[in-house]
């Protein structure tokens, strides 16, 4: 090999230096492809007990794996991660440390009653926290049942009674419905647990069920009043903003919308006489139960109806007739959350005449369901209407009693800081705009001047100064020829 690389020139010694280069790099990269494995995620954000699990079952099915993100993801080798998480989903884990009916799978049948008991209410409340769990707002959730004692003898019975904590992810909420929806469900799924049985929080200790909820009716508490409220409110103004978006353009109107509403729920009971109907030109009457007829004639003799004979005699016909009349009894129960009164205001950007304003007032009116019988107001403003509006009120204070006055000046007042603070952005380009025009007006000027002193006609010489300017250049020449000779005779 020595005397092979001393008889190579030295364009062969790097040839050949080079070619063992590229086949080492070339042998180390088949190498770390070969025993390289690319990682892929197979289950993230998870909690410390169901990293755990998962873990302590990929140990037993001898599968590598890695863990990122401070313990809450786990990572497998990619060909294999879809297969893994098959097999991982296949096996009984408690997950979110709740097991399910599945805790019956393997059951000993030397259980006592009490363990059977315990093992039956840890299922049913794994099985509502997978329920739960459903949820896209929910991230976990706990869920405790309390079975009271039964006893043959006690006279009162307590009832069972549930407790769920939810953690939610972030930037998500609840709305009462999905709540009230929570609460049916653990009261349906759970025998002796009813509605107002259940108690909801969020994981900061805020109770998400209001205190004396009663779904089935009756009067609804405050916070659902005004939950209500302010749905409608939401909904109506969306349809109004929606109606002015599309008709002026966006950003281009404002419309808000009050309601009033009724929360009490009003049962009306109306009890009707039926009577069957009568032939023509006969009262009604009802169906005849029972019919008497009793005669008695002058001589004081009394038969019955059929019994007794026409003797002529003057005499009395007595009749009893009873009947049975129908009877109609109609219930009607209004559902709260009426809409007693409503309130819609609209400001608008765009000037409008007295026709349009009319025109606008009109299709919002029918936009958010207003009604005059109902006494509704609807309002729509255009911004100059208001404008005016402000700078007529003190000229018109004068006329008004003193409290009004008051309140005018202080609507005024306001008023005035808000636009003034609207105005101020144009206030800083006007500024701008006048130094800028200042400026320019300045540096016209200049230019003026200085263009007027270029183009100015020369003025002749007079007779002195040319005697001067020549008197002026002979010393000069003179200076010159002297400062000549000295130079050259120097070089």
């Amino acid at each position: 090999m020595k005397s092979l690389w001393g008889g190579l020139g030295r364009g062969a010694r790097w040839g050949l230096g080079l070619g063992v280069a590229v086949i080492l790099a070339a042998t180390l990269a088949i190498g770390w492809w070969a025993w390289h494995t690319d990682y892929e995620v197979l289950f993230s954000k998870l909690s410390a007990q169901d990293a755990a699990a998962m873990t302590r079952e990929l140990d037993q099915m001898k599968v590598p794996y890695r863990l990122g993100d401070d313990g809450t993801t786990i990572l497998v080798d990619r060909a294999t991660v879809h297969q893994t998480r098959l097999k991982l989903m296949g096996k009984d884990l408690p997950l979110h440390g709740a097991v399910g009916f599945e805790l019956f799978n393997n059951s000993d049948f030397g259980m006592t009653e009490f363990a059977q008991k315990v093992n039956y209410q840890r299922a049913l409340q794994g099985e509502l926290t997978r329920t739960i769990l459903s949820l896209a707002e929910v991230e976990s959730a706990r869920v405790h049942l309390a079975f009271p004692d039964e006893g043959l003898f006690k006279r009162e019975q307590n009832r069972a009674k549930a407790s769920i904590t939810l953690t939610l992810h972030e930037g998500r909420a609840l709305r009462r419905e999905q709540v009230r929806g929570i609460q049916r469900l653990v009261a349906a799924a759970v025998p002796g647990i009813e509605t107002r049985d259940v108690t909801i929080v969020s994981d900061q200790g805020v109770a998400l069920t209001q205190e004396g909820e009663d779904t089935a009716g009756g009067a609804a508490p405050a916070s659902m009043r005004m939950e209500v409220k302010r749905e409608i409110e939401q909904y109506l103004s969306h349809k109004a903003n929606t109606l002015l978006d599309k008709a002026f353009g966006p950003g281009q109107a404002l419309a808000s919308v009050d309601v009033t509403i009724d929360m009490n729920q009003v049962r009306v009971t109306t009890e009707d006489v039926l009577t069957p109907a009568a032939p023509a030109g006969e009262g009604p009457a009802g169906v005849v139960l029972r019919e008497r007829e009793t005669t008695r004639d002058s001589s004081g003799g009394r038969g019955g109806a059929n019994a007794g004979t026409d003797t002529g005699a003057p005499g009395s016909v007595h009749r009893e007739v009873d009947y049975q009349l129908g009877r109609r009894v109609e219930q009607v129960v209004s559902s709260p959350g009426a809409v007693t009164r409503l309130q819609a205001l609209a400001i608008l950007r765009a000037p409008l005449n007295p026709a349009q304003v009319e025109q606008v007032r009109q299709l919002l009116s029918s936009a958010v369901g207003a009604s005059r019988e109902r006494g509704d107001v609807v309002v729509v403003q255009p911004l100059e209407g208001l404008a005016a509006n402000v700078v007529a009120a003190p000229a018109v204070a004068s006329q008004m009693p003193a409290a009004a006055a008051a309140t005018a000046a202080s609507v005024v007042t306001n008023d005035s800081e808000s636009n003034s603070a609207s105005a101020r952005p144009w206030t800083v380009v006007q500024s701008l705009a006048g130094v800028l025009a200042l400026a320019a007006v300045l540096m016209a000027g200049l230019f003026v001047r200085l263009k007027g002193r270029a183009t100015a006609p020369a003025q002749p010489m007079s007779a002195a100064q040319r005697e001067a300017s020549m008197a002026q250049l002979r010393t000069w020449m003179a200076q010159a020829d002297i400062d000549g000779p000295t130079a050259r005779s120097g070089r």
